[in-house]
């Protein structure tokens, strides 16, 4: 029985020694919450890195770390420890393109964690292609804006918009968005002088970006002191406009329309033609203004721009007619016919030359009409043929005439020939390039004419070189002589060059594009060209044209293409 009562005793004493101790683990650590869903871009371009946020708490207030599922099969590694509730971020890059659940969990010190958040949806695509290097003028001034241009591809086809970064610290606004592929242009002053890199960057619709661009550099040098105006056309930059009476410039421009400009350099009027106008204009006695576009017609508009007629040709065309005393107008074609038009529009007769006709037909002081195309010709206003002179090259260079008779002109085989007036050869001057360039006679009978060499040359009547000027790259251009003997060339280096008699460099101006116009000088001295960079340029100049045998290309103000021929 004793043992019995021990027995009870001892299992009484272990259940109030159960009862009694206390726990000393104390109360069970709980996780964090679950953080809300992730914050970041939705809309990624693939093998870019973005960051991502997200924030967690935890109920007894201790640190808490996250880490991040990316929906790529990869988690993020753990983040360091921050304060509940704090904005944690981190970095990732997707490899592939597709559609991505972002989620993030959270752990405490004791290793507890979290559920998964809600997901977010992330969309990767292949970013726009690197844009092309801006395209535009390399030369400027302060006092003026430049117009520059990119494009660029996004590989899914998705629209895309452009920006340009100018060089000097600021970069432009995002462009509208465009198809993928499609030019953007914008403009752009710059306030100090200097040399600036120009790059462009293209962003689609869900904002992924591309590289930058390669560089475009500009030089902008103090304000322009030689230009008067100039006038966005986009004209054909091989044309030498034609300048009337009351000051007026005729000009084609490449939107198809034929341009009435003030001699301010404001529009007076426009004919909208039915194709883009490659080929320089000449200009009647009566106001008329001759022209032809690439929808195959010679278009004859009168002095307020109403069209008066037009002649279906059904070849291109790149030269200036002329216009005879009588008012024949004369005009050559691809098609290797030379055409003879009455001044009301019809057909006098045509003629099958032995190549194509890029040469502008001049007209001597009897009506000799001379023309180039393989062989230089000179016809009777009958069409009947005076004479041929087969040359070893291709004739684009326009005929001019000196007072005895002398035609001057250059070829494709390099050389600058003199023919005399009854075709046979008074000399030739070799140069060391094709002379698509029309040649110009100034007062005292020296001959300018420029090469592909990069050489302006001048020779005496004689055919005996008197200099050469080099420019920097080629001359397709023809110069021009003012009164005071300053001659005028543009190069293909985008300038314009005015040279005293002597050769010593008068001015050197600078353009966005090269200047093959020919140039003409206006009766107030003000000088006009047109330059690839689409401008129409008027510049200040000191002495009218020249009162000499032939001064400038086609040899009048109004383009007319004939001895004693307009203003």
């Amino acid at each position: 029985m004793y043992r019995s009562h021990v027995r009870l005793f001892l299992a009484a004493v272990a259940v109030l020694g159960l009862v009694a101790v206390p726990d000393c683990d104390g109360p069970k650590n709980r996780a964090p919450g679950v953080p809300a869903v992730p914050v970041g871009a939705v809309y990624c371009a693939k093998d870019t890195v973005y960051t991502y946020m997200a924030a967690a708490s935890d109920p007894e207030g201790d640190s808490v770390a996250i880490r991040f599922d990316w929906g790529d099969a990869t988690l993020s590694p753990w983040s360091g420890w921050f304060a509940g509730g704090e904005t944690i971020a981190l970095t990732h890059a997707w490899s592939d393109t597709g559609t991505y659940l972002v989620r993030v969990f959270a752990q405490d010190p004791e290793h507890a964690t979290s559920g998964l958040s809600a997901g977010l949806s992330v969309v990767v695509v292949r970013s726009p292609d690197e844009p092309a290097e801006p395209a535009g003028p390399d030369q400027g001034a302060t006092d003026s804006s430049y117009t520059f241009a990119s494009a660029a591809f996004q590989p899914d086809n998705f629209s895309v918009a452009i920006r340009f970064a100018w060089g000097d610290g600021d970069t432009s606004d995002w462009s509208n968005f465009v198809a993928s592929g499609e030019s953007v242009g914008l403009s752009y002053a710059w306030q100090d002088t200097g040399t600036y890199s120009i790059t462009a960057q293209a962003r689609d619709t869900g904002t992924a970006r591309s590289q930058w661009s390669s560089a475009h550099e500009i030089h902008i040098h103090p304000p322009d002191m030689l230009i008067k105006w100039r006038r966005q056309l986009d004209a054909s930059a091989e044309v030498c406009p034609a300048i009337g009476p009351d000051g007026t410039i005729y000009v084609g421009a490449a939107d198809s329309s034929f341009r009435a400009i003030n001699p301010d350099g404001t529009p007076k009027w426009r004919y909208q033609a039915g194709g883009r106008i490659p080929s320089s204009p000449a200009l009647a006695a009566d106001g008329t203004v001759y022209f032809w576009s690439e929808d195959y017609y010679f278009n004859a508009v009168d002095s307020s721009g109403v069209l008066k007629w037009r002649y279906l040709l059904n070849w291109n065309v790149t030269c200036c007619p002329a216009i005879a005393v009588d008012g024949t107008i004369y005009v050559g074609s691809y098609g290797s016919y030379l055409y003879s038009l009455t001044p009301t529009g019809a057909l006098n007769w045509f003629i099958l030359a032995d190549g194509i006709i890029n040469s502008s037909p001049a007209i001597g002081a009897d009506g000799t009409v001379y023309f180039g195309a393989g062989s230089l010709y000179a016809l009777r206003p009958d069409s009947t043929l005076k004479w041929r002179y087969r040359t070893s090259g291709n004739i684009i260079s326009s005929p001019s005439i000196a007072t005895d008779g002398t035609v001057y002109f250059g070829c494709t085989d390099h050389y600058l020939y003199a023919l005399n007036p009854d075709g046979s050869l008074k000399w030739r001057y070799e140069t060391g390039g094709n002379v698509e360039s029309s040649p110009v006679i100034a007062a005292d009978g020296t001959v300018y004419v420029g090469s592909v060499d990069n050489f302006l040359y001048a020779l005496y009547p004689d055919g005996t070189l008197k200099w050469k000027y080099g420019t920097q790259e080629a001359i397709h251009a023809s110069p021009a002589v003012a009164s005071d003997g300053v001659v005028y060339i543009g190069s293909d280096d985008n300038a314009l060059y005015a040279l005293y008699p002597d050769a010593t460099l008068k001015w050197r101006y600078q353009t966005g594009g090269n200047v093959e116009s020919p140039t003409i000088v206006g009766s107030d001295g003000t000088i006009y060209f047109v330059s690839y960079d689409g401008y129409l340029y008027a510049l200040k100049g000191t002495s009218p044209l020249a009162n000499s045998p032939w001064p400038k290309f086609h040899h009048d103000l109004s383009n007319t293409g004939r001895v004693g021929g307009g203003r």
